[in-house]
This record gives C-alpha cells, sequence and structure tokens, in this order.
C-alpha cells in the first residue's frame, strides 16, 4: 500500500520537554541553521525574484521568462487541428501533438497552451518501481496522461484561472528525463484513481528530472469514489520520485483526494509561499479533499519548505524515516491530527530544522518529535515556533493513535534536539487541562510579534486564520484572547 509509514502509530516513551522562555528579540537562530541542506538544494537555483528560465534563461518580473527557443502554440481540444503546424494562426489540437514534434527541434522548446480546457487520454502504463514501498524493486500497473522528456521544455498556460488541463488518469504529466524544464501559468485536474494501491497517483509525477513549477492550481484530482475505498490511497498533487529535483512556488494545491506534495526516495525539493488545502478535511466519501499529508518528505528525500499555508488536512508537515528538512516560516492550520512531525518509523534517522513555523488548532499534537536512533545527522531543531489550539480532540488523549496529547510531544529524543524559545498560548491536554507550557495572552501576543512580522511578508500566508486572529501587534490586539 501507498504510505505504509505516514499513519504514525509507531511510537517511543515519551519524555517531558525541556524549559521554553520567550521567543528571542533577535532572528529566530533556525534561519542560519541546516546552511548544507539549503546550499545543498539552492546552488541551482537563482536568487528569489530571479527565476531561471530554460537554458538559464532569467525570468522578467512577473516570473515568465522570454522563450529562449522554438515555440509552439497548442489550442484546447475542438479548436486545433491535426493539421496544423504549431503556429499561432494554426495551432496543434493536442498536447501530445505538439510534444511528438519537440524531439525534432532544439532544446529550450516553449509550448504555449491557449486558454480553455486540454484533454488527455490515458494509456496504460507499468512503472518500473514502487515509489513508497518497503521493496521499490516491483513494477506497478497504473494509467499515463503524458510523458514529458527532453531539456528545457516549458509549458505554459495563459493563467490558472484561464487554461485547464484534465489529466483523466493516475499519473497525469510524468516528467521523466526532463532536463531544465518548467509548468507554469495553469490549472491541472481530473485525475483519477488507479487499481493498484502502490501507484503513486498524482496530478503531477516527477522521475530523473527537475522541474520548476510555478503559479499553477493543481486542484479536485480525486478519483473514483468505489475506487479509493478499496486502495485507501487517493491522487496526490505532486510526487517527486527517484531523482527528482523540485521547485515549488507560488502554486494553489487543493482539495486532492491525497498528500499534497510527496516526496519519497531520492527526491529533492524547495517548497515556495504554495497554499496546500485539503479543504474537505479527509471528511466524508473517500474522493473528497485532505485525506494524507500536507506536505510529505519520506525516505531519504529532502526539502527546504517554506512561507506555506498547510490547511485541512488530516496532518500537517511531516519529515519521515530518513528525510531531511527545512521547514521554516509555514502556518499549518486546521488539520484532523498533528502539524508537523519529525518521525523515525522505528528505523530512521530524519533530520529537521523546524523554525520559525505557526501551528494553530490541530486534532492532535502539535509538533511531534520521535528520533530515537543513534547516529545520521544531528542537530535537529525544535526554535522559535507558536502553538495555538492543539490537542483539540479528545479522541487522541491516551497518546497511542499519533501522539502524546499535548502542544509539544517529544517521543524520542536522540540524539539531543534542541528546543527552545517556542511560544505557547490557548492549548488542550487531556482531561480538559490547559496547556503546561502556555502563556498569559498579552505575553505570548508579545512573544510572537517577530514571527507575525516575518509570517506577514509571506505571500501565501495573507489568508491565514492564524494571522487573521494574531497578525496585529500587541498595543492593536489589547487584551483580545486572554483566558
Amino acid at each position: 500500500m501507498i504510505e505504509p509509514l505516514s499513519p504514525f502509530h509507531a511510537h517511543g516513551p515519551a519524555s517531558r520537554p525541556r524549559h521554553h522562555g520567550p521567543l528571542p528579540r533577535a532572528a529566530f537562530r533556525g534561519e542560519a541553521l541546516g546552511s548544507a541542506l539549503v546550499a545543498m538544494l539552492l546552488a541551482a537555483r537563482a536568487a528569489a525574484g530571479s527565476s531561471p528560465g530554460p537554458d538559464g534563461g532569467v525570468a522578467d518580473a512577473a516570473g515568465l521568462a522570454d522563450p529562449s527557443g522554438p515555440v509552439l502554440h497548442v489550442a484546447p481540444l475542438g479548436l486545433g487541428t491535426p493539421e496544423g503546424d504549431g503556429t499561432a494562426e494554426r495551432p496543434f489540437g493536442s498536447l501530445e501533438q505538439a510534444l511528438g514534434r519537440a524531439s525534432g527541434l532544439e532544446p529550450g522548446l516553449t509550448i504555449l497552451l491557449a486558454p480553455g480546457s486540454h484533454h488527455l487520454s490515458p494509456r496504460p502504463y507499468v512503472d518500473p518501481t514502487c515509489g513508497n514501498c518497503q521493496d521499490p524493486a516491483q513494477p506497478v500497473p497504473a494509467t499515463l496522461g503524458l510523458r514529458v522528456s527532453g531539456r528545457g521544455i516549458v509549458l505554459r498556460g495563459a493563467g490558472l484561472e484561464n487554461t485547464t488541463i484534465y489529466t483523466h488518469s493516475g499519473y497525469g504529466l510524468l516528467f521523466e528525463d526532463c532536463e531544465n524544464c518548467r509548468l507554469e501559468d495553469l490549472t491541472l485536474t481530473g485525475g483519477e484513481r488507479d487499481t493498484s494501491g502502490n501507484a503513486t497517483d498524482a496530478a503531477i509525477v516527477v522521475r530523473r528530472a527537475r522541474l520548476d513549477l510555478a503559479r499553477c492550481r493543481i486542484a479536485d484530482n480525486l478519483g473514483d469514489s468505489a475506487t479509493v475505498a478499496r486502495t485507501v490511497v487517493g491522487v496526490m498533487g505532486v510526487c517527486g520520485r527517484e531523482g527528482a529535483d523540485l521547485r515549488i512556488h507560488a502554486c494553489e494545491i487543493v482539495r486532492n483526494s491525497w498528500d499534497g506534495i510527496a516526496l519519497y526516495r531520492d527526491a529533492s525539493a524547495v517548497i515556495e509561499d504554495c497554499l496546500v488545502d485539503g479543504m474537505d478535511s479527509g471528511r466524508g466519501r473517500p474522493d473528497c479533499g485532505g485525506r494524507g499529508v500536507g506536505i510529505g518528505v519520506t525516505w531519504n528525500a529532502r526539502a527546504v519548505i517554506r512561507g506555506n499555508l498547510v490547511r485541512r488536512y488530516w496532518k500537517g508537515i511531516g519529515l519521515f524515516v530518513d528525510a531531511e528538512g527545512i521547514v521554516q516560516e509555514n502556518i499549518v492550520e486546521d488539520v484532523l491530527t498533528w502539524g508537523i512531525a519529525l518521525w523515525d518509523a522505528d528505523r530512521g534517522r530524519p533530520f529537521g530544522d523546524i523554525a520559525g513555523n505557526a501551528v494553530y488548532r490541530t486534532g492532535a499534537c502539535g509538533i511531534s518529535v520521535t528520533r530515537g536512533m543513534e547516529g545520521g545527522r544531528e542537530e535537529s531543531h525544535i526554535v522559535g515556533n507558536a502553538l495555538v489550539a492543539t490537542g483539540q480532540n479528545p479522541r487522541y488523549d491516551d497518546g497511542q493513535t499519533y501522539c502524546a496529547q499535548r502542544a509539544l510531544a517529544l517521543e524520542a529524543v536522540r540524539p539531543a534536539v534542541t528546543i527552545e524559545a517556542n511560544a505557547f498560548f490557548r492549548n488542550r491536554e487531556p482531561g480538559e487541562r490547559p496547556g503546561a507550557l502556555d502563556m498569559p495572552s498579552a505575553g505570548f501576543r508579545a512573544a510572537i510579534a517577530p514571527l507575525v512580522a516575518r509570517l506577514r511578508a509571506r505571500p501565501a500566508l495573507a489568508e491565514s486564520a492564524f494571522l487573521a486572529e494574531f497578525g496585529g501587534t500587541a498595543e492593536e490586539a489589547g487584551g483580545a484572547g486572554a483566558r
């Protein structure tokens, strides 16, 4: 089955957290931590505001790179013709037709998808490996919408409100052996759930490829309810597989029936300023949004996760097994179980620099750490986070299903995890007890003021419920929120 580890049922004995004082006035220590991981993932990426275009071209102020190679045009269903030549006057009638011409053109091809609906025709596909199985060396039957390979290929829509691709398949767009490719300014929807529970179904699957994904909406990839009920797993938004190198920026990943973003073996990603919203919180029929994890990094995958709003999912942001991640300046809110988790699955040695995040309104614990094996990368940090209204569901009070029912659940911390300068407010513990580390309202608001200022600067966080309550200064808030 997909995601055999993420149910998060294995736990070691919980330990009491160290003393937590107020947030420091200086920048969070987490900003300077994990520099090796950041350098590894960002070395090939341009500085903020200057995204690399095909073959290294620099994007304009709107983030769109001028085409550096040939350009082909594709019209929506019924408006192009099989006899088209890809010009603006005689566009191709399908994306498949345009990509069929790519092999005969020089690198740097830009395919412009006109406004309207573009439908893919699914075909049988056998994935040579299982992305999230204990033993990956097994083929998996699936369906494929379209495979994209080559160098410097850009698929560009006319805006996410205007251009929509319906994949009608389990592996919607498979970017495989695609060097410096881009997907931007469109909506991707209509994914189906394959019958094999081992298929890593997603609107976008990436393997042995570098892909920049910008200003896209990946939404309503749900699948058939009966099939999802049988397989348990649904359809993800984005799945990074072996050799994937992803930059996901300013995207909306909304109401998909499994993980919003999942990274498996040998994948890496920079995920910034995105909305990852399950909408349905995994409630209702199997083919609903918000089942799974908002952002999950599993096995030995690596990620920088910054400035994202993750909400209305079963679980928030997770670093599992041997994953390494920098998780900074995100807001995780309104999740059914835990907010952020560092979890070894009783076999791994994960690393996490979890700093400057807000976790708001969770059913189970706010942040959970289960890291019980010596070795691996040390110096994980839980620093400068705000944890508010966690542990709200009495169903998880026994601490057995997910984590100890407290704002910060330290199940195992070997080697030692640095935990400091976190702030707590209005949390719940078993027996309707208030959080043991909770602060008075005025002190909490003053303590998180530097964090709030940083979160307010992140565009994807503007509509968060946390900032709606705590986004003003302590003076503006007055005594609001006091017990």
